[in-house]
């Protein structure tokens, strides 16, 4: 009988060797989508009063031995003279303890749209350029193992080349007012050969569409906060791979909360079960850094994974700078006003963060 903790092993053993011979494996995603809004879309670049920093990292299934690891940083600043948002981000993926190992970084622009007092229009793009590693002696084929999951073979694999180097760009669009928010993100857009071997495989377009609406049930009085509940969602498309999370925020600043949801009906490639995690979100603000945990309760058949933990920081710094426009639109996401009051008074500071 082969132990449970063996047959998740097992399973990342093959879903590494199909990342490695000829089907792409998947972008990573985070649970926490705003506190990295650089990765969810170039239109969120620059969408402060000033400069932001942020960092997100996310452990994977910590219970089973070399799984993923993936690592976010970003910094973006607003040009208020040219309604603009310019920033770059790194990112790095590690697949396997060192198996499989993809990062980039790129070059971020967005441009800020007045169409009216409440409503603003984003397009923005990403370029980047990406590397992706494998150490062959990391691997094995699934013949290495006997059927209780044991190693009995460790040869390594069997590669034309451990390294590749490529050029990647995306492209995005957001619009949102006091509200709500709504965009599309399509990442991946030049075509690129990942594979390690002779056989080619090329980079599958990612599209993700994103949006909420944000529902202020008790407004400020006396410089006390908003209350407020945000409900969002999260869809994701890449070749055959389709995953949505939907969920909501409590927000009583300096106190969030977040409950989401993540999976679909119908079964994703090769007819692997799409029913992932159920996702809890603490955040808190502490004046112009927020710090946010995150994490995933399995409900696939990896039961005994560990779930996945994300931490996160994110760091805004106020710029003296007026901006020409009425920047009067604020993200639906804002979870506070600088720990003021009522968000409808027009003579309050417009802090524009995420979660």
């Amino acid at each position: 009988m082969i132990k449970p903790n063996n047959i998740c092993f097992v399973f990342l053993v093959i879903l590494s060797l199909v990342r490695v011979s000829n089907v792409q494996a998947q972008d990573a995603s985070f649970s926490q989508n705003y506190a990295s809004p650089l990765y969810l879309s170039p239109s969120f670049t620059g969408l402060t009063e000033g400069s932001r920093m942020t960092l997100h990292y996310r452990d994977q299934w910590p219970s089973i031995p070399g799984t993923y690891r993936t690592l976010a940083f970003a910094f973006d600043h607003y040009m208020a003279d040219y309604n603009s948002g310019v920033g770059v981000q790194f990112y790095r993926d590690d697949s396997g303890g060192g198996l499989l190992v993809k990062q980039n970084i790129g070059l971020l622009y967005a441009y800020e749209i007045y169409v009216n007092d409440n409503v603003m229009v984003r397009p923005g793009l990403q370029f980047k350029l990406a590397q992706s590693f494998i150490d062959p002696t990391k691997g094995t084929t699934s013949d290495a193992y006997d059927n209780y999951g044991n190693l009995i073979d460790q040869t390594a694999l069997d590669v034309d080349r451990d390294k590749l180097n490529r050029f990647d760009a995306a492209a995005s669009v957001m619009i949102y007012s006091n509200f709500y928010w709504a965009g599309v993100t399509a990442d991946h857009l030049v075509r690129n050969n990942e594979a390690f071997t002779d056989v080619t495989s090329d980079t599958n377009l990612k599209i993700t569409a994103f949006g909420g609406y944000k529902w202020v049930y008790k407004e400020g009085r006396r410089r006390m906060p908003d209350q407020s509940i945000t409900f969002a969602f999260n869809y994701r498309k890449q070749a055959d791979f389709n995953q949505l999370d939907v969920g909501a925020y409590w927000v009583y600043n300096p106190i969030e909360l977040g409950l989401w949801y993540r999976g679909l009906p119908n079964a994703n490639a090769e007819g692997l079960g799409n029913q992932d995690a159920m996702i809890a979100i603490f955040g808190l603000h502490l004046g112009q850094m927020r710090l946010g945990y995150s994490f995933d309760l399995t409900t696939s058949d990896l039961t005994g994974s560990g779930g996945s933990h994300e931490f996160s920081i994110m760091y805004t710094i106020p710029s003296s700078n007026k901006p020409k426009i009425n920047r009067s639109a604020i993200p639906c996401s804002q979870p506070g006003y600088s720990g003021g009051g009522a968000s409808r008074s027009k003579y309050r500071s417009r802090s524009r963060r995420i979660f």
